[in-house]
């Protein structure tokens, strides 16, 4: 007769912001993981298009209109490319700064425009060192 010890799980390290961001899916676990980059509702309603009611409505029931999930995505994938390179905090900063490869305009005033390739290819200028 042979014992099998069960195996036991490992316990989880908390995940950094951007594993959470990465696995986030629901449209309330992506503002939630959005938050700890320093984006607040308003950003994110400013960066979608939607009200900043709207936003919170998204967090607590993850219940989203079809036309902000592809904008919702947009500024997570932004998150990401971001991420590479800078802090949380520094994330939530690039954000909210007027960009000269976006004309004067902030990075989500460009997205809530509908300009996602442009700050796409400013969001890798960024990594790149090439928007000096």
């Amino acid at each position: 007769m042979s014992t099998k010890t069960a195996a036991r799980p490992s316990p989880k390290r908390p995940l950094t912001p951007l594993a959470r961001l990465e696995h986030a899916f629901e449209s309330g676990a992506v503002v939630a993981a959005l938050e700890s980059f320093g984006i607040s509702h308003q950003l994110i309603a400013a960066a979608t298009g939607a009200t900043d009611r709207s936003v919170r409505n998204w967090k607590k029931t993850s219940a989203i209109a079809t036309k902000y999930e592809e904008p919702l995505r947009d500024l997570k994938e932004i998150v990401v490319i971001l991420s590479e390179t800078l802090t949380p905090r520094g994330v939530g900063q690039w954000l909210r700064a007027r960009d000269r490869l976006l004309g004067g305009r902030r990075p989500t005033e460009a997205l809530a425009a509908g300009d996602v390739k442009a700050v796409r290819q400013a969001a890798y200028s960024f990594l790149d060192g090439s928007y000096v």
